[in-house]
């Protein structure tokens, strides 16, 4: 089966539900767990769960913000988590939505490139056993390591990105690249040129960065209520600018505005509806299982690892999840 990884919404599902989403998705042969962190369950005691309760799958965040949490606790984390799964442990990280971060935090998301260079160089380090000192724009260390030793200094770091220059950073220090909304063109004309350009800056290996996406999917097409679900979370996204740049390119600009404009006025299910078929077809995995196949296929060609997103009905949520994890399974099989 292609290299796939399973994400969720903590806060959508009761912790055993979680364990058994992730045991499933073990035996289903997912080869990672990527839960959300914005409003949920905090993402290091899940994971701290799951790392007794599963065997195999790789665990990870898929993402921290990089603003909550210092770079010194996030490593901290990290080589915890590690040595509790047995060197299963990836750390994905990235800026964290608007409203979560301003509304929830009270945080605003500046100098997001700046930031996350500083956290990729201090945890790289603090993961290498380095006794360092560290003069930066946002954090200074002094004469410090990290008093256990890590596991391994090569835990995988993962950079969210949505702009052009975040997908550099990436290339310049992480392992690899988390997208959302992924079109092929995206991917030729944007993101491998931006990855390679940011590998070329640091004096890297240009394939140093490995391509990862969140694949939207929903629990099956013709279910009740299962494209508008779909539809609704891309409005959602359609709702924050940060998507724009990545919808535009995939074809819907005007789409993307309109929608903003309703969906800030309150106007969620009106917003929802102004979604074309069109858009969740470009952006989604979701359709037949001929055309889901065709996408995995086309994943697999590119040397794209997707996270397999599931949007689940209300009322169902647990059942659609599970359900959705297994119809890709299969359809992965062939």
């Amino acid at each position: 089966m292609l290299r796939m990884g399973v994400t969720l919404h903590t806060g959508d599902m009761s912790m055993a539900e979680i364990v058994e989403y992730a045991r499933l998705a073990e035996e289903l042969g997912y080869d990672g767990f990527w839960p959300t962190e914005e409003s949920g369950k905090d993402a290091f005691q899940v994971l701290a769960v799951l790392a007794g309760m599963t065997r195999r799958i790789r665990l990870g965040t898929g993402i921290v913000n990089v603003y909550s949490r210092s770079p010194t606790l996030l490593a901290m984390s990290a080589t915890t988590l590690d040595r509790l799964s047995g060197g299963r442990a990836f750390l994905g990280l990235g800026t964290g939505g608007i409203g979560f971060m301003e509304r929830g935090h009270g945080i605003a998301i500046e100098r997001p490139l700046a930031r996350m260079r500083e956290y990729l160089a201090i945890i790289r380090r603090l993961l290498a056993g380095e006794r360092m000192s560290y003069e930066g724009r946002f954090f200074r260390l002094r004469d410090f390591h990290l008093r256990e030793r890590p596991p391994r200094a090569d835990l995988p770091l993962y950079v969210a990105a949505l702009n052009p220059r975040m997908i550099e950073v990436a290339g310049e220090a992480g392992d690899g690249v988390i997208l959302n909304f992924l079109t092929p063109e995206h991917l030729a004309e944007e993101v491998r040129p931006r990855l390679q350009a940011g590998a070329a800056r640091a004096g890297r290996d240009p394939g140093a960065a490995s391509v990862y996406t969140l694949a939207v999917t929903c629990v099956e097409p013709g279910a009740p209520g299962a494209l508008a679900a779909v539809k609704k979370t891309v409005a959602f996204y359609c709702a924050s600018p940060h998507y724009h740049h990545i919808v535009s390119t995939g074809g819907f600009p005007a789409e993307a505005v309109a929608i903003k404009a309703v969906w800030d006025a309150g106007g969620h299910e009106r917003a929802t509806r102004m979604v074309p078929d069109e858009m969740v077809a470009r952006f989604t995995l979701s359709g037949t299982s001929a055309k889901v196949r065709r996408q995995l296929e086309a994943y697999a060609r590119a040397g794209v690892y997707p996270i397999i997103y599931p949007i689940p009905r209300q009322g169902s949520v647990a059942a659609d999840m599970m359900r959705a994890i297994r119809l890709v399974a299969e359809i992965a099989r062939g």
